[in-house]
């Protein structure tokens, strides 16, 4: 049974190629990069994806205290390979008082070279791409967050600039030469789970030794 693509930018079920067009076809956005539907994670889809992937398949380390990975989406096609991963990672509120009501929380680690959308969308944001925002932001803001990212020379810090979500909060920029989004509900969650811990590379298999997988989010429902 074939599996239904969705566009990154509406999500939208998007048109498989065919001898006319040649590329995956959203009736909004036209031609686009398809997302596969999210899927409850596993080290072994995480691996399978991850050598597929020209980008980053983003996880926080170290996890918060009861937290496990709970999805995995991606776009991509077989030519041009994964060109966004979004992974999931959900928990009990860090701040039980400032819960509202909502004791659990959700984050989005994603990553996608530009053009994409995806980012955006899940956002909820009704541009494509993060460059002209970030572009003005970077002019006149400082950044108000900063992660330390792990790479092959070892860590650095990457500055993100804040996005409003309806009822999240979201941080944006640049890292491994792609954009980088953390998108947090509820958006008191944000702070504490950007204060200190670092992102590393889930294509490594390395990476995923004895990290905690759970039941698919309805955030990437």
């Amino acid at each position: 049974m074939s599996t239904l693509r969705t566009c990154p930018r509406c999500g939208r079920v998007v048109r498989p190629p065919s001898l006319a067009t040649g590329v995956w076809t959203c009736s909004e956005h036209g031609g686009v990069v398809p997302v596969t539907p999210a899927q409850a994670a596993s080290a072994a889809l995480i691996t399978r994806v991850g050598e597929q992937s020209r980008v980053p398949i983003w996880l926080p380390r170290p996890l918060a205290a009861d937290w496990v990975v709970s999805g995995l989406a991606w776009a991509g096609d077989d030519p041009g390979g994964v060109v966004a991963t979004v992974l999931a990672v959900s928990g009990p509120h860090p701040i039980p008082e400032a819960a509202d009501g909502d004791p659990a929380a959700d984050l989005l680690l994603i990553a996608e070279t530009p053009g994409v959308g995806l980012g955006a969308h899940l956002a909820g944001l009704s541009s494509v791409d993060a460059g002209p925002m970030l572009r003005d932001k970077v002019e006149h803001e400082r950044a108000e967050a900063h992660v330390v990212v792990e790479g092959a020379e070892g860590g650095h810090e990457v500055p993100l600039w804040s996005v409003l979500l309806d009822d999240g909060l979201g941080y944006v920029g640049e890292a491994a030469g792609v954009w980088l989004w953390l998108l947090a509900w509820p958006a008191t969650t944000a702070a504490v789970l950007l204060d200190g811990f670092t992102l590393v590379d889930a294509r490594d298999p390395e990476q995923l030794f004895d990290v905690p997988m759970g039941a698919l989010t309805p955030r990437l429902r």
